[in-house]
């Protein structure tokens, strides 16, 4: 009797043992081992998406080892499609540590991009906000109409006399264009100086550095591609038309404190935990994208309070452009104004890409609205890049958000201290309070026409 009891207390034990070796395997899959394979898998079907689409790539700063056999032999579409949606399940059907679940999240939104931009590209068209919301995890919301027409009236206040706003406006803004053979140096003293006021606030390796080049016949006007190990090159655009206003947005946008200093922070955040290989990669279609470019347009609000803005440019941007300065306060104050109509561009390209608007009807309708002078270049862009339009206004009002949740409008140190938190403000892309925070800052913000210095 005694040895069938401790046959079977043994057999219980096995079982015991049988279960709990289960329920390890069942958890380890969500340990940081099984997520490092899986973010290696990620990064391998996103730089092998890159060598299928070049649009779809924005930088891989890893190991090249890595992704050799992916460059060498890139996978077709549909394989990286399968790959990917294969590569969620696992993930949604596998439990994971607390400390891991953010983690977790993120690896499932990031391939979720992935497969939704391969849609597009074998041809899918789904509805605007439906593809936003797969690439970017967020669909903008509905447009201000009435905030727009305000701020047309105050150009047109601003800007008076015979003809379309949008004419008069082009004039306008062209007196301020920097000559081409003084761009150069106009560009390096705005980056210069963005990168003077950034490193009084955001700690950067003594070795990080921005290389610039000038380019042409590309299809962006401006262009920040991070090397790794804090190093980056900013491309600028010769064959664009720039004013002073937005060779320094430009300079804050690429470099500092925006797309340089934003990826070196976050760089150095993945390495400080062991390296997540996920950070060493940014798709262009992708949640994380919207952050990033985001937080970049908003960052000259960051570097430069608008007197700051006006007194620079009237002192130091101007006289190296052979600009005179006499009208930088209105200037700028123009260039403010228009800059909020951006917003307007994303109502239209959904028009547009729906089938509502045509292409002659949503050029006028950028001209009329946006005071878009070049509309063609803007709607090839749309053909081309499609929801992208979301990253660059949503995901503004999306940093400017999470940034003035905390910090507010006018706390200067507390606002670069908010944008100096890279990865906490990754963590709102995709959370269900995103679009509610950008809907409640824009209903408690009263936007007045800022002061400025003559």
């Amino acid at each position: 009797m005694y040895r069938r009891w401790a046959r079977g207390r043994t057999a219980i034990a096995a079982l015991f043992v049988i279960l709990a070796i289960a329920v390890a395997a069942r958890s380890n899959h969500g340990s940081r081992p099984a997520l490092d394979a899986a973010a290696r898998e990620y990064v391998r079907l996103a730089v092998g998406l890159g060598e299928r689409d070049p649009d779809s790539l924005d930088f891989y700063a890893g190991s090249a080892a890595l992704v050799a056999g992916v460059r060498q032999n890139p996978p077709s579409l549909q394989f990286i499609k399968r790959s990917s949606d294969e590569a969620i399940s696992r993930l949604e059907n596998r439990e994971s540590a607390p400390e891991q679940q953010p983690r977790r999240q993120r690896l499932i939104r990031e391939l979720r991009a992935l497969s939704a931009r391969v849609d597009v590209l074998l041809g899918g068209r789904p509805p605007y906000d439906v593809e936003s919301r797969a690439l970017f995890g967020i669909a903008p919301g509905p447009p201000a109409d009435r905030r727009f027409a305000e701020i047309r009236a105050r150009l047109d206040a601003l800007l008076p006399g015979p003809g379309r706003l949008v004419d008069r406006y082009t004039a306008y803004d062209t007196r301020f264009t920097v000559p081409s053979d003084r761009l150069q140096t106009v560009f390096e003293r705005a980056l210069a100086e963005c990168r003077r006021r950034t490193l009084v606030h955001v700690p950067l390796p003594s070795d990080e550095r921005v290389t610039v080049e000038f380019v042409g016949n590309r299809p962006w006007s401006a262009y920040s591609r991070y090397l790794g190990g804090a190093r980056s090159v900013v491309s600028v655009n010769v064959d664009f038309r720039f004013t002073a206003d937005r060779l320094l947005q430009v300079a804050c946008h690429e470099g500092y404190p925006g797309h340089h200093v934003r990826n070196t922070l976050m760089d150095a955040w993945a390495a400080s935990r062991g390296g997540l290989e996920e950070y060493s990669i940014r798709p262009l279609f992708s949640p994380q994208t919207l952050i990033a470019e985001g937080s970049a347009m908003y960052a000259v609000d960051v570097a430069f309070s608008d007197d700051d803005r006006v007194r620079f440019e009237r002192e130091q941007l101007f006289p190296a452009a052979g600009i005179t300065g006499e009208d930088a306060g209105r200037y700028v104050r123009v260039a403010r104004l228009v800059e909020e109509l951006q917003d307007v561009q994303v109502e239209i390209a959904r028009q547009y890409l729906d089938g509502a608007l045509e292409f002659a009807r949503a050029a006028a309708a950028l001209e009329e609205q946006a005071l878009m002078r070049d509309t063609g270049a803007m709607l090839k862009y749309v053909n081309e890049f499609r929801s992208y339009v979301t990253a660059y206004t949503t995901g503004r009002q999306a940093a400017v958000a999470f940034v003035e949740s905390c910090a507010g409008s006018a706390d200067r140190d507390r606002r670069w201290k908010r944008y100096g938190a890279p990865r906490r403000s990754e963590a709102k892309v995709g959370s269900r309070t995103t679009q509610h925070d950008i809907q409640r800052r824009n209903r408690r913000t009263r936007r007045t026409e800022p002061v400025f210095s003559a």
